[in-house]
């Protein structure tokens, strides 16, 4: 039932989603009719206007990921990743397209800059191995896994192909750390270079250190160089994916915490002085 709830909120509770949009209008369309409220709904209009124009502002928006995305920094030096040789890149999304018997298999935004940190990385560390991780998340019939595309992506960027690994059984973040805990199983006392977007980052070490994987985080750039730098205080497509970026990791973190599934604050020092 709880995974039925999550689902529906998922598709439903993002601020950028059409279904969301037209529930908000609906909400204020019904105050307007009411008599008792016919006077609230003019404010209640006002409040949603307002609310997403200040939000979806570069401005504003870039703010909140500063906010939401903890202390966490990119890798800058080899030095940094104690010696790992196994860089893990988180799936952030992707796109299949069908057409008259042709298939394109599209990484996203925040997939391909998740991707161009775990090549950055790939140089720096000296050509290690690279996992690109997720499943099939899309709902239409015949839609491809996350990780076949990340992997595209990577070789276009000069990674050869013998050197990433994929794994596209997995449906979520909890899942991706459980089923590379498996593929590691060999090499567990290893650290690993654990890459994804910064808004991520808590929930994704929380739940591979609790795999007892020895995570060593490497952040992603949340959006492309130059992107957003006029008129930030004017709503943008951009600013709107960002909020909804927050919102859901915020939202995310906070129900796998709930579940136990990331690692408590004493585990993870732990693990970071060698103890597990």
């Amino acid at each position: 039932m709880i995974d039925t709830i999550v689902d529906l909120a998922k598709i439903f509770l993002r601020p950028s989603s059409v279904t969301f949009l037209v529930g908000v209008l609906g909400v204020g369309v019904l105050l307007s009719f009411l008599r008792r409220t016919r006077h609230a709904a003019r404010w209640y209009f006002a409040a949603v206007f307002a609310a997403y124009w200040i939000f979806t502002t570069p401005a504003c928006a870039e703010r909140l990921i500063v906010w939401s995305s903890g202390n966490f920094t990119p890798i800058v030096t080899a030095a940094e990743a104690r010696g790992a040789r196994t860089i893990v890149v988180l799936g952030g999304g992707n796109q299949t397209l069908k057409a008259r018997g042709l298939m394109l298999n599209q990484v996203s935004w925040s997939g391909a800059l998740r991707v161009m940190e775990g090549v950055r990385l790939y140089s720096l560390l000296g050509a290690p191995t690279i996992i690109v991780s997720g499943g099939t998340t899309g709902r239409d019939q015949g839609d491809a896994a996350e990780a076949d595309a990340m992997r595209t992506a990577a070789i276009e960027l000069g990674v050869p192909a013998e050197h990433i690994i994929v794994e596209k059984e997995s449906r979520n973040t909890r899942e991706e750390a459980l089923i590379i805990r498996r593929m590691l199983a060999d090499r567990l006392h290893e650290p690993v270079v654990l890459v994804t977007s910064p808004t991520h980052m808590t929930r994704s070490l929380g739940v591979f250190r609790a795999a007892n994987i020895d995570a060593i985080p490497s952040v992603a750039v949340y959006k492309s160089d130059y992107s957003m730098t006029r008129l930030r205080w004017l709503p943008n497509d951009g600013g709107l994916m960002l909020l909804t970026t927050v919102i859901y990791d915020v939202a995310a973190t906070a129900y796998y915490r709930l579940r136990g599934w990331t690692a408590t604050p004493l585990t993870a020092i732990a693990q970071a002085i060698g103890m597990m």
